[in-house]
């Protein structure tokens, strides 16, 4: 889902190097990551699974059981402190998902 999210935000980004839009690019970006949060939680499905998750990607046990216990919906869940701090900027890149603002930057220094 990367790799294919990657060639659209890519082609993007080249298409419109030229405009103004670093803010614009920190809002999509921030957003993409958050969607992308919400269907990797969603993939645990269950409470224990993604609390589990969560404890592996360095969440303290408590952290990790409040959010996964929350009655919030999957969406909600994506935006917290626990989530973010699971799958932070430097985990998505690890996968190999493109940073918009810095691939821009690099497009305006060139």
């Amino acid at each position: 889902m990367i790799q294919e999210l990657n060639s659209f935000r890519i082609g993007w980004v080249n298409d419109f190097r030229r405009a103004a839009m670093k803010n614009h690019l920190v809002e999509l970006d921030g957003w993409v990551r958050r969607k992308l949060r919400c269907v990797r939680l969603k993939q645990c499905q269950r409470v224990k699974p993604m609390v589990d998750f969560l404890i592996r990607q360095g969440v303290s046990l408590r952290q990790a059981w409040r959010t996964a216990l929350s009655g919030k919906g999957w969406w909600r869940k994506s935006g917290t402190p626990a989530a973010n701090q699971a799958m932070g900027i430097s985990w998505w890149e690890k996968l190999g998902l493109v940073n918009l603002v810095r691939r821009y930057e690099s497009l305006q220094a060139s």
